[in-house]
């Protein structure tokens, strides 16, 4: 992943723009993570950075630089890092989330996105940006099971996605 941000880095630097370290950071942080700000500021916290509104700042950098995006998952702002990301881009987004565990996987079909975007009612419509965040829960949900990673049911969702 290292080359794929750099690559980011060095593009931004093409066009003036400072990769600060807490720009660096917060890539770090939501590499392979859905956090809401709170969670990226606790991890920024234990690293030395202690200014909620440089979290925000940065948050709002990196959404315009499409180097992140922002979800809405249960109810509440996450932020997903798009770079070097092979099941979607900032404008193209596809999760499933468990309402019972907080579980968020990523699915990697892009012809969900193509499917909707030939659509009728799409036609003589460029679609800029998709995201689509299916919320549930399992039909098989037991509390005590569930809470265990492996034993969830997106989790082994997951695991088909990415094989």
């Amino acid at each position: 992943m290292l080359d794929v941000k750099e690559r980011v880095f060095n593009d931004l630097r093409k066009k003036n723009v400072r990769i600060t370290k807490q720009r660096r950071v917060i890539i770090d942080i939501l590499d392979g993570n859905h956090l809401t700000v709170q969670e990226i500021y606790g991890e920024m916290k234990k690293r030395g950075f202690n200014n909620l509104g440089t979290v925000y700042n940065n948050i709002d950098f990196l959404i315009e630089h499409k180097i992140i995006t922002q979800l809405f998952i249960n109810g509440k702002k996450h932020y997903d890092l798009t770079i070097d990301e092979r099941s979607h881009t900032a404008d193209s987004h596809i999760h499933v989330t468990c309402k019972a565990n907080n579980n968020i996987v990523e699915i990697n079909d892009s012809s969900i996105f193509d499917d909707i975007r030939t659509q009728s009612i799409f036609e003589g419509f460029d679609i800029d940006k998709l995201q689509i965040v299916a919320e549930g829960v399992c039909r098989l949900y037991e509390t005590s099971r569930c809470k265990k990673g492996d034993a969830c049911f997106l989790r082994a969702l997951e695991k088909n996605e990415t094989h």
